[in-house]
C-alpha cells in the first residue's frame, strides 16, 4: 500500500451558513506502520497555519496526530497480523472557518479499550481543544479538533 492523498477545496458538505470557498479538506491512506505517520504530521504542518498556528501550536497539532496514530497502532488489532493487507490508516483533515478537524481511522478485528492505555488520552488532552474516540463495527477512530484561539490570525 502506498500513501495516497485527496484535496477538496470548497466541498458540497460545507456546513450551513459556511461559506464553501473558507472550508479545505484533505485525505490521506497510509499503512499501518510507525514509519509512514511522518506523511500525516506533514500534512498537519502545512494546514495548521491555515488555522492561524504558530509554530509552537503547529508542533502541539502534529504530536496529537502522532499520539492518535500511535494510539490506533497499539490498540487495534487485525487477524491475520499483517500491516500489508490490512486497511491502513486513514486521516482527514477538515480546515473550516476557525477550526481544524483531524479524524484518524483504522479498521481492527480486535480494539483494545483506551481505558487501557495511559498515554493517548492525557497527551492529546494537553494538546488540542477537544477529541474523542470511536468504535462502530470494525472501524476504530480517533477525532480531533483545534479552534483558533483569540489573537490568532484568521
Amino acid at each position: 500500500m502506498t500513501p495516497a492523498v485527496a484535496m477538496d477545496h470548497g466541498s458540497p458538505q460545507a456546513r450551513p451558513g459556511e461559506p464553501e470557498s473558507g472550508r479545505t479538506v484533505v485525505t490521506i491512506h497510509i499503512p499501518a506502520q510507525p514509519e509512514y505517520i511522518a506523511v500525516l504530521r506533514a500534512a498537519c504542518g502545512q494546514l495548521a497555519p491555515r488555522l492561524g498556528c504558530g509554530s509552537a501550536e503547529t508542533a502541539d497539532l502534529q504530536l496529537a496526530v502522532d499520539e492518535a496514530c500511535g494510539f490506533l497502532l497499539r490498540t487495534c488489532l487485525t487477524a491475520g497480523g499483517d500491516p500489508e493487507q490490512d486497511g491502513g490508516l486513514a486521516a482527514s483533515f477538515v480546515v473550516a472557518g476557525p477550526s481544524l478537524h483531524i479524524t484518524v481511522q483504522t479498521q481492527a478485528d480486535v480494539f483494545i479499550s483506551p481505558d487501557d492505555d495511559e498515554f493517548a488520552g492525557p497527551i492529546l488532552t494537553a494538546l488540542v481543544d477537544d477529541f474523542a474516540w470511536h468504535v462502530e463495527g470494525s472501524a476504530v477512530r480517533v477525532e480531533i479538533r483545534k479552534q483558533r484561539a483569540d489573537g490568532m490570525r484568521g
